[in-house]
This record gives C-alpha cells, structure tokens and sequence, in this order.
C-alpha cells in the first residue's frame, strides 16, 4: 500500500505545481503587458502548451529516476 500512496502523493503534487506554476507564470505576462486577456487567449494557450509541456517533462523524468531500482544490496 505504500507504493500506491507514494504514486498517488507524487500525482497530487505534480497536479498542483503544474497548476499553481502555470497560473503564475501567466499572471506574470498579463500583469508584465506581455499579453492581455481582452485580445483573446492565444497568449494563454501558448503559455499552458508549453508550461505542460515542460512540467510533464519534468515528471516523466522525476518518475523515471525515483522508481529506477538501486544498487544491489549487500
């Protein structure tokens, strides 16, 4: 049971930093006039893209290496 908490616990923080990650970086654009939402959402779109893209990256390799097995035990 234990591995399944860990796997649930790691999907939840994954979940809520790409949220919270995502929705600062673009608070940051719109507050910086890099964008604005009255001109539509492309901006928000590009920025969700590619802050998926990179955090699901991110996890992908955060999962691989903490579940690669360890060194053999003596």
């Amino acid at each position: 049971m234990t591995g399944n908490l860990q796997a649930i616990g790691f999907l939840f923080s994954w979940l809520l930093g790409w949220g919270i990650g995502g929705s600062l970086i673009d608070a940051g654009l719109i507050n910086a006039g890099i964008y604005s939402l009255e001109g539509g959402q492309l901006g928000t779109a590009i920025t969700f893209s590619l802050w998926s893209l990179l955090w699901g990256a991110g996890g992908v390799w955060l999962y691989g290496r903490w579940t690669q097995p360890s060194g053999p035990k003596t």
